[in-house]
């Protein structure tokens, strides 16, 4: 299947299947080592936040940890995510590193009273907030039978130990426990263009987040979690200025903000950034897609 299907299955025990799958592609640029980390800033992250549409993305998760009572979501950002598996859950506990996250996210739940009302569905948990890193989980072993972290392994400082993480606060013991992780698709919009454009610049290697996926993925099937699927969703950061330049102006700062507000060239970045967003708005006038990979880790029980 190419890059552009919609659902694959991979036999978690088949090491070359998992390397060799398009959804963690570009196969042809995978590399031989994590790049690092990702910062984002407090104002690039509001920025890119207002202008991201996910409804998509939201009914993925939904229905991937729709089984699970105790749900876990790391990386709770905005709590648009959190707050809709919370309508849902028995119990819903987000970590989140950013203390100006934190902050909202806790005040966002003290004025809601908890998760706002889901049509059809039971009152939801009320959200427990927590501070802390998808590397060092403040929870005990096996607290949650669904696990979740969108977007959060180009972010972390050893993706590989907040895989392992995940894994550990999931109930293994429990059959159809499981971790949900999304990461960007090989044709993401908005990677392709920071990577066209503003990493060299950077002097960075390229973003690859297929590479974090399979080896996320391989770390999972080690660990127990016997079936894996992957299939692909669709979000988009919607750019409504009618005027061409005003609508590249802000994609530019949008994009150059994201990854790179406070580095020394960012300026650099965001005239470079120009002719790219000509070319993509010619073909796509009023988005840019962050399109991205959802893997579903399904545990049997280990008795």
């Amino acid at each position: 299947m190419g890059a552009t299907g919609t659902t694959a299955t991979v036999d978690a025990l088949g090491a070359a299947g998992i390397a060799d799958h398009p959804f963690f592609g570009p196969l042809d640029r995978r590399p031989a080592h994590h790049r690092g980390p990702h910062r984002l800033s407090h104002h690039g992250w509001l920025n890119f936040a207002g202008r991201l549409e996910r409804r998509e993305e939201v009914a993925s998760v939904l229905t991937a940890v729709a089984t699970g009572d105790r749900v876990l979501d790391v990386g709770g950002g905005t709590g648009e995510l959190t707050r809709a598996v919370a309508a849902r859950a028995v119990h819903c506990v987000t970590v989140e590193p950013h203390a100006h996250r934190v902050e909202a996210l806790q005040t966002s739940v003290d004025t809601s009273g908890g998760a706002p009302d889901a049509p059809g569905a039971p009152d939801g948990a009320e959200i427990e907030v927590l501070p802390g890193y998808a590397e060092e989980l403040p929870l005990p072993d096996a607290a949650f039978d669904a696990v979740l972290a969108c977007w959060v392994l180009p972010y972390a400082d050893d993706p590989d130990r907040a895989v392992r993480e995940l894994a550990r606060v999931c109930d293994r013991d429990t059959p159809g426990s499981r971790v949900v992780l999304i990461g960007g698709a090989p044709d993401n919009e908005l990677v392709s263009l920071l990577n066209e454009v503003c990493v060299p610049i950077a002097g960075e290697p390229h973003d690859h987040q297929g590479y974090l996926l399979e080896n996320a993925a391989r770390t999972l099937s080690e660990l127990g979690f016997s079936a894996i699927s992957l299939h692909r969703t669709e979000a988009a950061l919607h750019f409504p200025e009618s005027d061409p330049e005003e609508r590249i102006t802000a994609a530019a700062a949008l994009l150059t903000d994201f990854w790179y507000e406070e580095h020394p060239r960012a300026d650099e970045m965001r005239v470079a950034l120009r002719p790219a967003l000509r070319r993509h708005f010619a073909r796509r006038p009023y988005a840019i897609g962050d399109q991205g990979i959802v893997l579903v880790a399904v545990c049997g029980s280990r008795n």
